[in-house]
């Protein structure tokens, strides 16, 4: 891992707001191939990298000294990995670096930044881009101290606020595309296609509502044969899929795949009169082609904007108490950061307080006895932390304001390290 002192972060992304699925599908396969980081990480100018691939967002967090310079080259390496033309993908991106990007990452996991407020997948799903990032030692000091930040405030921000309460998720939001659609799925046949997290999300979702039956389907048979036992339905190999869509009155789509799924060369033309499909999978497992079938109606991710809109109204009061945590949390990472450079400052300010307490009782050694004496170092160890308390914290603050310079300036004439020694045991002229 290249060292890190002197890095910035920054973070390239798609996100569900402005970049259309098609685009962000292709974006986001690329993130999920294992190589990924280490070639991003092999980038000119990349110490660090923190990939996030979500079903709404596709994102690239990097740690590096030139985050005003390094825009072009991230672009240019997604669209090359990605086999897209890069005027095709441009509009859609935004950059953020410093402060903005460390803002963005903590409203993405407090999921203010959410298709669904207050949605509890992306917090799970932010974990699981870091401890990738940390299997592939692709992470240093910045992006680890950025992430665990804002996994903790992630998880502050649903203790404190109740963002998370009573939450409309993904897979809620599907159903209730279902039922807007349908009217009623008592009499629905239901197929889930993908048993994965969102899969089993999915099931549960639908499994709280009176459905006639399920049906699912998996690669690995077992797993379908065992949702089968636990909810209901009956359990099919993914081959069967093509030839169990007459039979079923909803889909939802919802696998891990590169390739559809579904494809529309497969499909009869008006192969029923009435098949409704949701697919929530990104990358896409359904053909887009099949939404044009006589009967078909087919609903991607970003279908679910008006199905969520009432739950975004819902929890606005809670997003607003959480903007307020993460305005003061990216200040936090801030005073950190600058922090890092005040480090032998502080050090400087510690030694020299520890040097003044050690003189001074150095004089009582010889007249106090064994327990008192420990009585004197502790107090003496106690007092000198109490002491520097306010200085070291007004001293982050006051750099995380633009003016450590100037404060650094100053202490550094009050707390000399030169001749230390020599400045307490020729006199006390400062007595």
């Amino acid at each position: 891992m290249k060292k890190c002192e002197k890095y910035h972060c920054a973070v390239l992304g798609v996100s569900y707001k402005t970049c259309p699925v098609a685009v962000r599908d292709s974006l986001s396969r690329t993130l999920q191939n294992p190589q990924a980081m280490k070639s991003i990480l092999a980038l000119p100018g990349v110490s660090e990298v923190v990939v996030l691939s979500t079903c709404n967002r596709a994102e690239i967090y990097i740690a590096t000294p030139y985050p005003e310079a390094l825009a072009d080259t991230l672009v240019n390496w997604w669209a090359e990995y990605a086999k897209l033309d890069l005027e095709s993908i441009v509009p859609y991106c935004f950059y953020l670096i410093h402060g903005e990007a460390v803002s963005h990452l903590y409203a993405v996991v407090s999921s203010i930044d959410s298709l669904v407020l207050g949605e509890n997948q992306i917090l799970g799903q932010v974990r699981e881009a870091f401890r990738q990032a940390q299997d592939m030692k692709t992470v240093g000091v910045l992006l680890n101290h950025l992430f665990q930040s804002a996994l903790s405030l992630g998880k502050q921000i649903r203790e404190e606020t109740g963002i998370g309460d009573g939450t409309v998720s993904v897979a809620h939001a599907a159903m209730e595309l279902c039922k807007r659609e349908l009217g009623s799925l008592s009499s629905c046949r239901v197929g889930i296609l993908g048993l994965g997290e969102m899969g089993h999300l999915a099931t549960t979702t639908f499994a709280a509502e009176e459905i006639k039956e399920f049906a699912f389907f998996n690669r690995t048979f077992k797993k379908a044969e065992d949702f089968a036992c636990e909810y209901g339905g009956k359990a099919y190999e993914l081959s069967s899929l093509v030839q169990e869509l007459p039979q079923l009155d909803v889909l939802v789509a919802c696998a891990s795949s590169e390739q559809f799924l579904l494809k529309a060369k497969e499909v009869p033309n008006a192969m029923r009169s009435n098949l409704l499909i949701v697919d929530i999978a990104s990358p896409r497992n359904i053909d887009p082609l099949i939404g044009a079938y006589p009967g078909v109606r087919l609903f991607s991710i970003d279908d679910l904007n008006r199905v969520v809109e009432r739950n975004r109204e819902k929890r606005r009061l809670a997003a607003e108490k959480a903007r307020a945590i993460i305005e003061h949390s990216v200040f936090d990472f801030r005073e950190w950061f600058v922090s890092r450079d005040l480090t032998p400052l502080l050090v400087q300010m510690q030694e020299y307080h520890s040097l003044v307490g050690q003189m001074v009782l150095n004089k009582w050694e010889s007249k106090v006895s064994s327990e008192e004496w420990n009585h004197l170092k502790r107090f003496e160890e106690e007092l000198r932390k109490k002491i520097l308390h306010v200085p070291f914290a007004e001293l982050k603050h006051l750099s995380a304001a633009g003016m450590g310079l100037e404060s650094q300036l100053i202490l550094e004439k009050l707390y000399p390290v030169q001749n230390m020694d020599e400045k307490f045991l020729t006199g006390e002229s400062d007595a």
